[in-house]
C-alpha cells in the first residue's frame, strides 16, 4: 500500500468526509470535485479497503471493551471493599446475567386462564 493511500485511510476514519480525506493525504487534484471523483475511486479500491477494516478493528478493540474486559471491571467492583452494597449487588447481577446463571420462568395459559393446549401434526412424508 501506497503511504499516501495509508494516510487517506487514517484521515477518512478520523473524519468520515472522504474528499477532505483525499486532500489531507497529500493528493493534489485540480477541484474539489475532481477530488470528490479520486476518493471515491480510492475507496473502491480493495487494498485500502482491506486496510480500512483492519483499522477499524484495531480502534474498536481499542475504545469497545470486550466480554473479559467487561467482566474483569465488574469483578473489581465487586471485591474493593470501599464499594457500596449496592453496587456490589449490582456488579455480581451483572456477571450473572452475562453468565446466563438465572432461570427465566414464563407461564402460559389458555383462554379464560385454563391450561394452554397444544396440538401437534406428525407426518411421515415430508410435508
Amino acid at each position: 500500500m501506497e503511504r499516501k493511500q495509508a494516510k487517506f485511510c487514517l484521515e477518512f476514519l478520523r473524519t468520515g468526509n472522504a474528499t477532505a480525506a483525499y486532500k489531507a493525504a497529500g493528493y493534489a487534484p485540480r477541484s474539489d470535485a475532481a477530488a470528490a471523483v479520486c476518493a471515491s475511486r480510492l475507496l473502491r479500491n480493495d487494498n485500502v479497503q482491506e486496510h480500512l477494516a483492519k483499522l477499524r478493528k484495531d480502534l474498536d478493540k481499542e475504545i469497545i471493551a470486550d466480554a473479559f474486559e467487561r467482566r474483569v471491571k465488574l469483578t473489581a467492583i465487586l471485591r474493593d471493599k470501599e464499594n457500596s452494597v449496592s453496587d456490589i449487588t449490582k456488579a455480581i447481577d451483572i456477571l450473572n446475567r452475562m453468565d446466563a446463571l438465572y432461570i427465566q420462568k414464563n407461564e402460559l395459559s389458555g383462554a379464560n386462564g385454563q391450561p394452554a393446549t397444544f396440538n401437534f401434526c406428525w407426518s411421515d412424508k415430508g410435508e
